[in-house]
């Protein structure tokens, strides 16, 4: 069999497997369907790892996008580690995040969280009341699903609207846009920024 049509039948192997599983328990549980679709993939028997190419990762408003990645499962309903190289992408609801490498545990065809590195990692978080978007940047980001929070630590900047925060350990809350120390013994450095020369006279911040 050609690679190229064996790449496709694991592709499909692979999306038909998760949704038929998904499927299976719809009836009794409010899941959200978890979809893989990817490039080539390969089994490695010796060290029981997957390795995938061009990972693509849906559960509801989650999206998990890379360059590569090595799996100790592709199925998800067993815990599973996934870790994600090159161009790791991250969309939850209205929050990207961007980094260099990635790892996420699987837990019942559920994301149990995410520790994202880079030079630095990066979010992105634009909430539809405001014009301009929270961005932060750190060293590595933690991502807790379930909390819906990202704490930021290392070297950790962070802005959100006219404040420019700087500090070693911050956590910064999905729901509510709220920010707090993440350890005692780091401290945060806050200042206000210099309003943009573009915006109007008249404008508030917000």
């Amino acid at each position: 069999m050609a690679p190229s049509l064996l790449s496709n039948v694991c592709r499909c192997v692979l999306v038909l497997a998760v949704q038929l599983a998904s499927g299976a328990q719809e009836a009794n549980s409010d899941r959200q369907e978890l979809v893989l679709e990817s490039g080539p993939l390969s089994f490695d028997g010796e060290h029981n790892l997957f390795e995938v190419k061009a990972p693509r990762i849906w559960q509801g408003d989650l999206h998990i996008a890379a360059d590569d990645a090595v799996a100790t499962s592709v199925e998800f309903e067993a815990t599973s580690e996934w870790r994600f190289a090159g161009n790791v992408r991250i969309e939850t609801g209205t929050a990207v995040l961007q980094a260099d490498s990635a790892v996420f545990t699987f837990h019942e065809e559920r994301l149990a969280g995410g520790e994202l590195a880079g030079a630095p990692a990066s979010f992105e978080h634009l909430d539809p009341e405001r014009t301009k978007p929270a961005t932060g940047t750190a060293e590595k980001i933690i991502y807790d699903d379930v909390a819906r929070t990202l704490r930021l630590t290392g070297e950790v900047s962070l802005q959100r609207d006219q404040m420019d925060v700087r500090g070693c350990d911050i956590i910064y809350n999905l729901a509510t846009e709220g920010f707090s120390s993440g350890d005692s013994d780091c401290g945060i450095r806050l200042r206000r920024t210099v309003r943009d020369p573009d915006q109007p006279d008249d404008a508030t911040p917000q």
